[in-house]
Order: structure tokens, then sequence, then C-alpha cells
């Protein structure tokens, strides 16, 4: 059931409609019962269908009507993809296949003619899979083309070879480091730079726009378990470079191109360059129109989400928590970022009214968002205790907290996370010491500290709450003091 729902929640306003007339199309009878429950089930209906369609009770049927209508959308969803995004590809293996057929009938000049034209457009492309068909067919009959030699079509083929192996190193190197990265091993870059040796992989230009975007997730994920995106940030502008090099392919692979300026926009975010992120927000949301933007609906909560978080560093908190309320159904993520937000403008009440609605354990959220944001949603909670008084609630967190992620945070290096915890703890018991020179200075014996520009965003956001107590500052003041010092001089 679940699966189904997805299916159809994935479907944009257009989809719909086509995927009626496609359901209509394959229906051998007057019966529209899988419209029906499809249409159910997209208003949210969700108890007593079996009541609804049939009339009377009648589970076992509603069952297989549920999988019938799922296998449709499956087939739906396939079909539209050979039709659209694939159309390119569909195209050259039908040339491929007709070549075929002329040089077994004999017809030679047309079968070389229309395996040249599928050459070219393979190779503009990329499609290096195509062209080893392409070359396979060309090698079993280069004895009868007296244009091309065979020496050329084996050097052709073997340079599209390595290619192609390229590609499917990439893939095989991509699925061990996501497998290594589950344990969180304390050395993630080491992990991909021994990857990508094992699996003889090269960061070049021959890489594919999926295989580019497969690197710089890894690289993202990398940055993410370490709080580093200055560590990434080489690496990320170079395959953003070979990306921007073969921008002319950007419409053929506009699903990874778009991920790929999702990336680019949150490392630029995430090292403080607000201006580029902006601008590549900007790309993004141009990008997502294309193919009758058919996938915005993949990629809207996430430009909104940046677009939030780029306003919010940049002095305007307004502008981040409309942007924020413009999603629908928000995700995890989305919904820490607007405590987030409420909490820096010290509307500790909204913060917690928004905390209280989830009521899953941490265990349940680590599975769906991962230890990190379970972390971070934990000190956000502590401090928004703190700040509304609830002292039995302050330390019933702390203590679970600590009984919780300080092993598991100290296997990861994270140890400014455990120097945070352990001050925030002095100054909740003595407050009054916060602003003096002995607690200023415990403060930075605490931390190994980084320079401004190579500081991570979210850590800095974390300790700015410290340092607006230890100035008598509002956090955003502070906050703004310490991730975006011009700002200030705006508002």
């Amino acid at each position: 059931m679940n699966d189904l729902i997805v299916l159809i929640n994935s479907l944009n306003r257009d989809e719909v409609a086509a995927f009626i007339a496609f359901a209509k199309a394959k229906n051998q009878r007057t019966d529209v019962k899988n419209i029906k429950l499809f249409q159910f089930l997209q208003q949210g209906a969700r108890r007593d269908l079996d009541i609804k369609i049939y009339g009377k009770p009648n589970k076992n049927a509603l069952h297989a009507l549920k999988h019938r209508l799922k296998e449709n959308l499956v087939d739906f969803t396939a079909s539209r993809a050979f039709s659209g995004e694939s159309q390119e590809d569909m195209q050259l293996f039908k040339e491929v296949l007709a070549a075929r057929i002329f040089l077994e009938q004999e017809q030679f000049s047309l079968g070389f003619k229309t395996l040249i034209k599928a050459t070219q457009r393979a190779k503009s492309l990329e499609l290096y899979a195509i062209l080893q068909e392409i070359y396979h067919t060309h090698m079993q009959y280069a004895h009868l083309d007296p244009k091309t030699t065979l020496e050329e079509i084996i050097g052709a083929y073997q340079e599209n070879e390595r290619h192609y192996l390229q590609e499917s190193r990439m893939v095989m190197g991509y699925a061990t480091v996501q497998e290594a990265l589950k344990s969180h091993p304390p050395n993630v870059y080491q992990v991909i730079k021994n990857q990508l040796d094992v699996f003889e992989i090269s960061i070049d230009h021959h890489l594919s726009f999926k295989s580019l975007y497969q690197l710089m997730n890894l690289a993202c994920e990398a940055a993410t378990l370490k709080s580093d995106y200055a560590g990434v940030s080489i690496l990320m502008n170079h395959i953003y470079n070979l990306v921007e090099n073969k921008k002319h392919l950007a419409d053929k692979h506009l699903f990874y191109h778009l991920e790929i300026l999702y990336l680019m926009a949150g490392t630029c975010f995430r090292n403080k360059d607000f201006t580029r992120s902006q601008e590549l927000v900007e790309e993004l949301q141009l990008e997502m129109q294309k193919q009758k933007g058919s996938f915005k609906k993949q990629f809207l909560e996430r430009q909104h989400l940046l677009n939030a978080w780029n306003h919010n560093y940049t002095g305007a908190p307004e502008k981040a928590l409309e942007e924020i309320q413009r999603i629908k159904s928000p995700s995890l993520s989305t919904q820490l970022a607007e405590i987030t937000f409420y909490f820096q403008q010290e509307d500790f009440s909204s913060a917690r009214k928004h905390m209280k609605k989830w009521q899953h354990s941490d265990q349940f959220y680590e599975k769906k968002e991962g230890m990190l944001w379970v972390v971070q949603k934990n000190i956000l909670e502590i401090l928004i205790y703190i700040e509304v008084q609830q002292p039995d609630l302050v330390e019933t967190r702390i203590k679970s907290f600590k009984k919780r992620f300080n092993k598991r945070l100290v296997e990861l290096k994270e140890h400014r996370v455990i120097a945070f915890m352990k001050l925030l703890e002095v100054y909740y018991s003595a407050p009054q010491h916060v602003v003096e020179d002995h607690f200023h200075k415990k403060v930075e014996r605490a931390f190994e500290w980084k320079t401004a520009a190579r500081e991570d965003i979210f850590v800095m956001s974390f300790y700015a709450y410290l340092k607006a107590k230890m100035e008598r500052k509002s956090i955003y003041q502070a906050t703004l003091e310490l991730v975006n010092p011009g700002c200030m001089e705006h508002l």
C-alpha cells in the first residue's frame, strides 16, 4: 500500500490526467474500478476502500485491485520514460537495429551510412553502452566497408571500451562506498579515495552526468559526516567545472543536472558562499521548468529549503520562514530548519510547539534521517527546554543524550559536539558565570578551532548560542556575526 501511495504522490497534474487516459485505454471492459481506486487514494482516502468501490466488504478483491493498479502505474512510468527522456537512446537503438537488417540484406551502403550516423550521435551524447553495440556490428561487417579499415574500428572500439569500463567501475565504486558509509567510518575521505583507487576511477570529462553526480553525492555525504564542507570544496568545484564543460548535454541528462545543481548550491551554502549558492538555486529553479516540469515535484521542496537557508543567514529571517511555509507536507529536514529559525528568533514557544509534533523515538528518526540529524534535533530540543525553563526535562535530555550518543561521537571523532554539551551543562548549572573571563577561557580551550572560512555553518550556529549568552546578545545577532559578519551592517 505504501509503495502504491508513493507512486501516486509522485505524479504531477499532467501525469495524473495522462495516467487516467492510459488506464482507460488498457481496460478491456467497462470496469473502471482501478481508476476509482486511483482517484480515492489520490484524494487521501484510506479507509473502507472496498466498501466504497464494491458496495460491500471485499478485502481480497481490493488487494487484487491494488496490485493491478500498482502494475499499471509501473507500466505507465516506464512508458513515459521511453517516450520522454530516453527518446534519443531509443532512436539510436532503432538505427542500430535498422543498420543490422540492411547489412544482413546486403544493402551495405545504406547499412554503413546508418551505422556512421548512429556512431556520431552516440558519441556526442556520450552513450558508451550503445557505442559498444555499434562497434560490435561494424566489426562484424568491416571486411565489406570500403571507407573504414578494421584497425580504425578496433581502435575506436578500444577507446570507447575504456570509457564504458570506467562508467561500470564508477557504479561499483559508488555502491561500495555507500555500503562503507553505513558504519560511519572515522576517515570517510580515505574510504572514498581507497575505492576510487581500487576501481581505477579517474575524475575527468569522460565521466557521464550520472557518474559526476555520484561522485558529488559521495563527497557531500562525507562532508556531512565530518561537518567539513570546506574539505571537499576543491573536489566539488573540479566536478562542477567538468559539468559546465558538458552543459550542451544537460537537457539530455536533466535529472542528474538538477541533482548536481542542488548539491553544488548546498555545498556553497554550507561554506557560507551565499551569493553563489543563491545563483545556483535560481538556475535550479529555471532548469526545473524544463521537460514540462517533469522533475519539479522532486526538487521543489529542496529549492525552497535552500532559498530559506540563504535568506536566514543573510539577514532576512522573515523571508526564510515565508519560504519554508510555502512547502506542503514538509520533510523532517525542513521541519527541523523551521524550528531552528524560530529558535534563532527567540520565538521559543513556536519552536517548542513544532518540536512536540514529533512523537516517535530517536531510533525511528535515525532510521529515516541518520544519526547526525537526530543529534542536531536533540541538541536543539535541549536548548529549547533551557530557554522555556524546564529544568527536569533539560537534565533528563542531557543524561539521555550522553548515554545514547557520546560513545558514537567519540568513534566519529566528533569531539566538538561532546565539548559543546559539556559547556552547555556548565552554563545551565551556573548561568551567571557565562559572562566571566574564566568561562570564556574554558570555551577557548574546549574546541579545536578552525578558521571562520573553513568552519561549517551549522557547527557555528550551535556555538552562536553560547556566544550570545557570553556577550549578552540575541541568538540571531550572534549567529550572523559568526557566519556572515558583513550582514550586520545591513540590519
